[in-house]
């Protein structure tokens, strides 16, 4: 009896025994990859292109866009010698095409060019009093963005920039620059902005001289991703100019504020897609635009 219960309790440590050797351990467990990084880029990243240094030495990002905007402002006009409340309406189609290129490491210098199609018309009722349109490119615009400081525990990163205009036509050359700051609570981005621009005066030949200006704008606003190939944005922005034209009829200034909502998803490897529209929230008339962006990742 004594040896059948040692027999059975030896068979027994045999079997655990190989069952041990057959099993995983726990190292081998945590050894084998569950799932690959994606190495696309992913959507959210995308949106911050341009508030964000994303790319490294040699990458490049080009976005095309087309926007189509419309603004109604209410003005006095004459119709048939009656005072009459008259509608002036603007729509503008705009064209834009923008590189962004990694130089250094947190570095990357950035440049672009608009083209837009204006056509303006006032009219009360089905009478059309006036009519107008005109087509141009707005001169190119270049730059340099750089990480000051990068994203730790309790703060965000924090992104420099410098820029200017050179403008096409009887328009002023603009210099200036700004800050960024993003910090990443996931799911979301917060990212808040500011930036300075001053037009430099310019005597036009044979016309008024340019005076020079103030600009300023703010923003501030929320990237939040749904997955790696779809994330969701808001923004809200002021922008405030100040200007002394040369007639010297006084200071003259130019606030607007705009509220706009994006989604970016991805399209293929490197392809991305951005529609957008952007509803005025300031003075009395009327105005949206709505687009769509293709940025495409090299």
């Amino acid at each position: 009896m004594v040896s059948v219960t040692l027999r059975a309790r030896a068979s027994l440590g045999l079997w655990l025994a190989a069952l041990l050797v057959w099993m995983p351990g726990p190292a081998a467990a945590q050894d084998k990859p569950v799932g690959e990084a994606p190495e696309e880029r992913s959507a959210e990243d995308i949106f911050l292109r341009s508030r964000r240094v994303l790319l490294g030495k040699g990458e490049l990002v080009v976005d095309v866009g087309q926007f189509f905007s419309r603004s109604d402002d209410l003005q006095l006009a004459v119709v048939n010698n009656t005072l009459a409340l008259a509608t002036r309406e603007q729509t503008v189609l705009t064209t834009v095409l923008f590189g962004r290129v990694g130089v250094l490491n947190e570095t990357e210098l950035f440049a672009g060019t608009t083209f837009y199609h204006l056509r303006s018309r006032v009219f009360v009722g089905s009478t059309e009093l006036a009519s107008g349109g005109q087509s141009e490119f707005a001169g190119a615009s270049v730059g340099v963005r750089r990480t000051f400081l990068q994203e730790a525990a309790g703060r965000p990163d924090i992104i420099g920039s410098f820029d200017a205009l050179i403008p096409k036509g009887d328009t002023a050359y603009v210099l200036g620059g700004g800050l960024t700051l993003v910090k990443s609570i996931d799911p979301v981005v917060l990212f808040a902005g500011a930036n300075y621009h001053r037009s430099l005066g310019r005597d036009m030949p044979g016309g008024p001289r340019l005076e020079p200006g103030d600009i300023v704008d703010v923003s501030l606003g929320y990237g939040l991703g749904l997955n790696d190939t779809l994330a969701i944005s808001t923004v809200a922005s002021g922008l405030f100019t100040r200007s002394t034209p040369s007639d010297g009829s006084g200071p003259q200034r130019f606030d607007a504020f705009t509220l706009r909502f994006a989604l970016t998803s991805s399209l293929a490897k490197g392809l991305y897609i951005e529609p957008s529209v952007s509803i005025g929230l300031s003075g009395t008339s009327q105005n949206f635009t709505m687009g769509v962006t293709v940025p495409y990742s090299f």
